[in-house]
Order: structure tokens, then C-alpha cells, then sequence
């Protein structure tokens, strides 16, 4: 059966692969970008996890159109690389306001109506990362730990309501995600220099060797079809950084 989906963050990396695929398979599917982009697969509207306006107005145009909404993926993330000592307080706060603060929003905007028809799907994308402090992206890390938390609080909330919730996590993936993250650059006599860049090296090496982005999407797929859905999924390299 088709499903009506809003996936955040759809412009480019996994948002967008996830968004191709369900389209491709004969889901209805809304994705968002901070600007207006066009899709062949699916329909692009214009919202920002950091304006809540914005992503109400765009649920209310899902719901102009389709009077539902089945599914929400919570893509829209931002990365970051930096040793914490040295990290600026104002990338945190942009890290934290985008992956956790928008995540809240995104759900906010939804429930009213998933509440209404008495179902409904969230999937929030999260990260190894978050149930290991990965070096060099510790604050990346603990965004990531904090979705998983809400999620946990939220399939206890939303259970009576016939609403269910789940993480995704990936590991290694290939996209381009390198393109979009802060990196904060540390001049050539900080401490942290030789190791951050060595490690820095090897994100970029998990993300290049990581699984193609598609095969999220068929997992994508597979939750949504689950009568139950469990509350983690893990797929791709979960190696990288884990520690003894």
C-alpha cells in the first residue's frame, strides 16, 4: 500500500537517496531543503528544521493535498569535526539546534495529525556515533546520543495513540556528507593537530568505503511495511572508532 512520506533534508546524501527510492517504489513522497530545489521522483518544498513555521506550513501542505501523513523521516543533520576543547561554542549551538532542537520540531508539527488518524511512522536518522563518543566529532556524538533518547521517550508517549517510533542508525555511508560538515580547522601548533588529522582522515576513508546510499532506502522501505516496528536498526560499518 502507498504511504504519504515527509523525509527531511532530501536535497542531496542519504535524504535523498531514501526519498528516490520510496518514490520509485509508489510512495507519496514530500521532501524538504532550506531552498527551493525541483525532483523529478518526488516534491520538494521549502522548510528548515530551525523554523518551526516553516515545517508547519509545510505538513499543512502535505495534508492540503494528501489528508494524511503516514511516515516522517528525520534526516536533516549537521556534522561537525573538531576536538571539543577547542570547538566554537556557536558550531555547537548550530549542531544542536539542527539535529536534536529539529528533530523536536519536525515531531511537533506532525503529531497533531498522526494523533488524529490514529497512526503514524517516525523514523529519526541517527548515528553509530551516538552510542559511541567518536573522536574529534564528540559534539556530533552527543546530538546524535540525544535523538536516540527522545526517540526511547517518544514510543512510550505515542504508543497509546497508535504512533510508532524508531532509529535508524547507519555506519559508514557513501554520500556527501564530507561536503557539509564544519570543519574547524586548528592551526599547525595545537595539540590536538597531528591526531585530529589523522582521524579526520579516516572519517573521510568510512564514508568513501561505506555501503551505497539505496540500500538505506530498502531498509526505509522495510520498516515502513512492519506491522511493529523495533526501536533500533543498525546498517553499514559500525567498526570505525570503536574502542576496547
Amino acid at each position: 500500500m502507498s504511504k504519504v512520506v515527509f523525509i527531511t533534508g532530501a536535497s542531496s546524501g542519504l535524504g535523498l537517496s531514501i526519498a528516490d527510492y520510496l518514490s520509485r517504489t509508489g510512495h507519496i513522497v514530500y521532501g524538504s531543503s532550506r531552498s527551493a530545489l525541483e525532483q523529478k521522483q518526488f516534491k520538494m518544498l521549502v522548510a528548515d528544521v530551525t523554523d518551526p513555521l516553516s515545517l508547519r506550513n509545510a505538513v499543512s501542505h502535505i495534508i492540503k493535498e494528501q489528508g494524511r501523513v503516514d511516515v516522517v523521516i528525520n534526516n536533516a543533520g549537521l556534522g561537525i569535526a573538531s576536538p571539543v576543547e577547542t570547538v566554537p561554542l556557536v558550531d555547537v549551538q548550530r549542531v544542536l539546534d539542527t539535529n536534536v532542537t529539529g528533530v523536536i520540531s519536525v515531531v511537533q508539527a506532525v503529531l497533531p495529525q498522526m494523533r488524529l488518524q490514529k497512526s503514524g511512522l517516525i523514523i529519526n536518522i541517527s548515528s553509530i556515533g551516538s552510542e559511541i563518543g567518536l573522536p574529534y566529532r564528540g559534539v556530533y556524538s552527543a546530538s546524535k546520543a540525544a535523538v536516540d533518547r527522545l526517540t526511547e521517550a517518544l514510543r512510550t508517549e505515542l504508543a497509546p495513540f497508535g504512533v510508532q517510533a524508531c532509529i535508524v542508525q547507519p555506519g559508514g555511508v557513501r554520500t556527501d556528507i564530507n561536503k557539509n560538515r564544519i570543519r574547524v580547522n586548528l592551526p599547525d601548533d595545537n595539540v590536538y593537530k597531528q591526531n585530529f588529522e589523522a582521524a579526520y582522515d579516516l572519517i573521510n576513508k568510512s564514508v568513501a568505503e561505506g555501503l551505497e546510499a539505496e540500500v538505506f532506502g530498502k531498509l526505509v522501505q522495510r520498516i515502513m511495511q512492519q506491522k511493529k516496528v523495533k526501536a533500533v536498526y543498525r546498517l553499514g560499518n559500525t567498526t570505525v572508532f570503536r574502542q576496547n
